[in-house]
């Protein structure tokens, strides 16, 4: 009979309240533990990197999906666990990301949550064009490059940011940017635009007294991506400057044409190559042989350095300008000269 007391009184003690709750925190802790253990534990121990993109409004399930068939992570239970529990989910940012198997269901969550995408950089030269722009954005998988140009001429969207001209030629400032595959046409050209009134301390609807010249900002911009094209020597910028400021105010109706041929090329989109008799009497707004003052719009995004000689020209009595084989211009004040300067130069438009 002790026996069976004995025995019963063991069984009542193994069930009872406190060793059945000291097994569950076991339990609980082993779980816990190994939890911790995979979420911190490398995928794979690969060195081989894998280029992820993850789309704008993506789910969570969408995501794992994404991150299993690239072989990021292994356990798409544990992984959205993970980001549930964390609260990550919340917080994750579109965009391309680079992982190796070396990343644990941590750090991919980590770099998710950061925004840790890969950034590339993107040079835009001074003298871009929008055209030249769009080409090297599109390019590097950045834009569609349709969808870019319409954007730049768009009412509603020039309204949005401010701009009260045609088009934003001329206020894409040219610098190195990092941009993200998948921010969109928008944002890049917001970005672009506010680099440009971030840099260029020109108020574009302000009139400025320049070389005893009155000239409204957005001209000063115009005139500047023109010096732009016509320049190779940073020293000649501002002399190139005061040639167009003493046609601009010249008493003569016809000295008051510009005469480039940067805004003949814009005009028939033609980069390289002479240009002919006949290019020069191309019927456009934008043919300076032809209008008197300014083309309707800048001919490319100047820069900083012609920003800065239309603001501060040389002051010469020169009208002309030929240039020189090696890039630089022979200056003259008088046809006879530019004339014969042409001659000895061989000049070919």
């Amino acid at each position: 009979m002790g026996k069976k007391e004995n025995t019963g009184i063991e069984k009542k003690n193994f069930f009872s309240f406190k060793n059945i709750f000291q097994i569950f925190l076991v339990i609980i802790l082993f779980i816990s533990l190994s939890f911790v253990v995979s979420v911190n534990l490398p995928c794979s121990f690969n060195m081989t990197k894998k280029i992820v993109y993850i789309t704008y409004g993506s789910n969570l399930k969408k995501i794992s999906q994404n991150l299993a068939e690239n072989k990021v992570i292994k356990n798409k239970f544990l992984f959205e666990l993970y980001m549930l529990i964390t609260g990550a989910y919340k917080k994750i940012k579109a965009g391309e990301y680079k992982f190796s198997g070396y990343d644990s269901i941590r750090s991919v969550a980590v770099k998710l949550k950061k925004g840790d995408v890969v950034k590339y950089k993107i040079v835009i030269p001074e003298g871009s064009d929008i055209n030249e722009i769009s080409e090297i954005l599109y390019i590097n998988k950045l834009i569609d490059r349709e969808k870019f140009l319409k954007l730049t001429s768009d009412k509603v969207f020039l309204n949005k940011l401010g701009v009260k001209y045609k088009n934003l030629e001329g206020l894409l400032f040219p610098d190195t940017y990092y941009f993200v595959i998948g921010e969109g046409e928008e944002k890049i050209i917001k970005t672009m635009y506010e680099r440009f009134k971030e840099m260029v301390k020109v108020d574009l609807n302000k009139y400025y007294n320049v070389y005893n010249y009155n000239i409204r900002g957005y001209n000063l911009i115009k005139l500047a991506s023109i010096v732009e094209k016509e320049s190779k020597l940073d020293e000649e910028r501002p002399m190139i400057a005061s040639v167009f400021y003493n046609r601009l105010k010249s008493k003569e109706t016809y000295q008051r044409r510009l005469e480039s041929c940067a805004t003949v090329r814009y005009a028939l989109n033609k980069r390289y190559g002479a240009l002919s008799n006949r290019d020069l009497k191309v019927n456009s707004p934008y043919n300076t042989y032809i209008i008197i003052g300014f083309p309707p719009t800048p001919i490319c995004s100047p820069g900083l350095k012609s920003i800065n000689a239309v603001l501060s020209p040389a002051k010469t009595d020169y009208f002309y300008f030929v240039v020189k084989g090696d890039g630089s211009h022979n200056f003259s004040s008088n046809m006879e000269d530019h004339l014969r300067y042409k001659k000895l130069n061989k000049v070919k438009k």
